[in-house]
């Protein structure tokens, strides 16, 4: 498998830094390459891969974070070998996320934050914590939810 070994308390994951392709050496639940390319370089976010329990399927997340966190800075320090548990502390975990906007109709794709995933033993205050996009794209009204990231521009109703 591609990536680089990162451990969030039980789970094994493979991160991978800003602009390197997701590869596995076995199928990747709902996995969709040509998204993945357009999320590979965004600035507040990088990519984890890793199976919640044995015999189930790999799944990609998304680490997000609102912080400011310096992700250039902390994909050297995870090559290196180097990262802490405070490196990634301003994030939650995502995935994607088909949705409407119901004032203006609009859909599209986003990152949603998610809690079925417990990476970290604190995400119900991070979850708090964290800035969400809270304007649609498409109208620029407010947008209720979790969004963390807008994958696709909108498409009109």
């Amino acid at each position: 498998m591609g990536g680089l070994t990162v451990r969030f308390r039980k789970w094994e994951t493979q991160y991978f830094p800003a602009g390197e392709p997701v590869t596995a050496d076995e199928p990747i639940a709902g996995f969709d390459e040509l998204e993945d390319r357009l999320l590979a370089d965004r600035p507040r976010m990088r990519r984890i891969v890793f199976r919640l329990r044995p015999g189930r399927p790999l799944h990609r997340y998304y680490l997000h974070w609102s912080d400011g966190t310096d992700l250039e800075c902390l994909d050297r320090r995870v090559a290196a070998g180097t990262a802490t548990e405070a490196d990634f502390a301003g994030a939650v975990v995502g995935e994607p996320y088909s949705t409407s906007h119901p004032a203006c109709g609009a859909r599209f794709r986003v990152i949603e934050l998610t809690t079925a995933v417990p990476l970290f033993s604190d995400s119900l205050e991070r979850s708090r914590a964290h800035a969400y996009r809270n304007e649609c794209p498409a109208c620029g009204e407010r947008f209720t939810g979790n969004a963390l990231e807008f994958i696709t521009p909108p498409v009109a109703p």
